[in-house]
């Protein structure tokens, strides 16, 4: 969860982001999503569908969907 919780700093450009803030609250949109999308691809090697940002938009949520295809690796 920490390097999701860096990624979305880094992307929204707040130095502080609780992994329960809602993205779209925090000022998040396509193009982010789309952004966060792609590090989380780089750096995690995990696709995470953009929709899923839309149904599940905390970091805590994402982290559901990503740590199970980390744990394959």
């Amino acid at each position: 969860m920490t390097q999701l919780r860096l990624i979305w700093q880094e992307v929204l450009r707040i130095p502080d982001i609780g992994v329960h803030e809602d993205l779209f609250d925090l000022g998040g949109h396509s193009l982010t999503i789309t952004r966060i999308s792609g590090r989380i691809r780089q750096r995690l090697g995990v696709e995470v569908p953009l929709d899923a940002f839309f149904d599940t938009p905390t970091i805590a949520e994402i982290a559901e969907i990503v740590r199970p295809s980390v744990k394959e690796r």
